[in-house]
């Protein structure tokens, strides 16, 4: 008898050790403040407001996508991709991608149906795909190298690719 209460009594201690282990990751994870080094755009470091950033960052703003979908993504895209009809079929696939990213996957079918609309896709995807169009011109790129950029992203996100 005097063995099953020493049994108790140390299943007791490692219980409480255990749940003071647990309190004392809590209280270490509540010293963070929900704060984030990032780089401004004047190129400054600062700091940000994680929490804040999480709950408006997804809010959507009809003016915001508009501006950067047509006069980010799509005047871009305008300026920099070759012009004439001999470089249509070239744009098309470029564009394609752009779209499919857009749409998170949603590729034309066969009759020339996308099924969605790549304007009043997520404004967090439009600002990614304009990243990554700035980030083309800025390195001189190629068609081909705005095309591979866009195929990878949609692979990676999950979207597949088209067979050509």
């Amino acid at each position: 008898m005097i063995e099953k209460n020493k049994d108790e009594a140390q299943k007791t201690a490692k219980e409480l050790a255990n749940e003071q282990e647990k309190l004392d990751i809590l209280a270490r994870a509540s010293n963070v403040k929900g704060q984030q080094l990032v780089i401004s755009p004047s190129g400054g470091v600062e700091r940000e407001n994680e929490l804040r950033q999480f709950a408006f960052g997804n809010i959507e703003d009809p003016e915001k996508k508009f501006n950067v979908y047509y006069k980010g993504i799509q005047k871009l895209l305008l300026a920099h991709l070759p012009k004439g009809k001999q470089n249509k079929a070239a744009r098309r696939f470029i564009y394609e991608e752009k779209n499919t990213y857009l749409t998170r996957g949603k590729r034309i079918n066969r009759f020339g149906i996308r099924g969605a609309d790549s304007r009043m896709g997520y404004i967090v995807d439009a600002e990614e795909m304009l990243e990554v169009i700035m980030v083309w011109i800025m390195q001189n790129g190629t068609m081909v190298d705005l095309f591979n950029n866009l195929r990878d992203l949609n692979i990676a996100k999950g979207y597949g690719k088209r067979n050509f």
